[in-house]
């Protein structure tokens, strides 16, 4: 161990953020692990993280970590929301993961002796039978729903020429949805990496670190981001090289993205959806419409296959409607 007593836990913390750091974590994966372990130790009676960290090891014990997950559930109150269900899934099945990586740098560190959420079985946390709303519901938009959601998206920047922020807010969705970018990826794109010309995004840094083209799609897309420009130009911000940005030139955030999607979905679909579903979509019509899963994984910027098979129930669908459709043809014949 090569940390001495007296170090403090803001310290302790640092070199926890530098070890997710050399493992390829992305800044916000880094920022959401290290804040989950701060909001956990803040139940601690008189938390103060510039004390030495060695007060706070005791607190990582298997029986005191699993009673605050339970605890999170259980006071979980929205129970017949089906959307706010998984949301609460999601975000326990990503705190358990930061809290993995933590207890696995406290073995590291020779403070524990073994992490017991290797090889865990969540399903007691995590629930998978979400009998409330329908997988597909809270997955992705079906197609017929999808093909509304723009028409209305589209109509909404027709009726508010005037308005910027429910310009750039549209438009983000848009986008989102047409390339399956993340939010923490879309806010980061500059003016000087449009290519309306040859319809590409140039240089769009991915979670992992990676430097992407994205397509953009022409007939719909394309005009839309024209005009965008168009009315981003007469705020009068053009020293900001960002292509979102607040009125006041700042470069917007993810959660703007957030908020714009939670704000326009629920007008227009009825029911508040967060960007991962969009992504989700995006990733759910490319295979109904013939992409492989490597496509798939290429253009989700997915490090492992692995991640991206969660979308076999997309062939499934597909090899459904191939037999119906060879049976008919078939029937035809004869």
């Amino acid at each position: 161990m090569i940390y001495i007593q007296f170090m403090t836990l803001r310290k302790f913390l640092d070199v926890y953020k530098k070890s997710l750091k050399t493992k390829g974590k992305s800044d916000n994966t880094i920022s959401l692990y290290s804040r989950d372990i701060i909001i956990y130790l803040e139940k601690v009676d008189n938390f103060d993280i510039d004390t030495p960290y060695t007060k706070f090891i005791p607190h990582f014990q298997k029986e005191k970590i699993l009673n605050y997950f339970t605890e999170l559930k259980n006071s979980y109150k929205k129970r017949t929301d089906g959307v706010e269900i998984n949301k609460l899934y999601r975000t326990l099945n990503r705190k358990l993961s930061g809290f993995s990586k933590f207890l696995d740098f406290l073995v590291r560190e020779k403070e524990i002796k073994e992490n017991f959420l290797n090889g865990f079985d969540r399903t007691n946390i995590i629930k998978k039978n979400r009998e409330v709303i329908s997988r597909n519901y809270t997955k992705w938009i079906p197609e017929e729903e999808l093909s509304n959601f723009v028409h209305d998206l589209i109509e909404n920047l027709k009726d508010n020429p005037a308005s910027y922020n429910i310009q750039r807010d549209t438009i983000i969705i848009l986008l989102l949805i047409f390339t399956g970018l993340r939010a923490s990826e879309l806010n980061k794109i500059k003016l000087i990496d449009l290519d309306l010309e040859n319809n590409f995004i140039h240089n769009v840094r991915r979670k992992r670190g990676v430097i992407s083209e994205i397509p953009i799609e022409k007939y719909y897309l394309k005009p839309l981001l024209l005009n965008y420009l168009i009315i981003r130009s007469n705020l009068n911000q053009n020293s900001s090289e960002y292509l979102f940005i607040t009125k006041n030139g700042l470069a917007i955030d993810r959660h703007l993205v957030y908020r714009a999607v939670s704000k326009f979905s629920k007008i227009f679909l009825g029911r508040r959806i967060h960007p991962h579903i969009l992504r989700h979509t995006f990733a759910t019509v490319m295979c109904m419409n013939g992409a492989n899963i490597s496509d798939v994984r290429d253009m989700l910027d997915h490090k492992n296959i692995s991640s991206t098979e969660l979308y076999e129930h997309v062939n499934k669908i597909k090899n459904k409607y191939d037999v119906i459709n060879n049976f008919a043809s078939t029937d035809k014949l004869n």
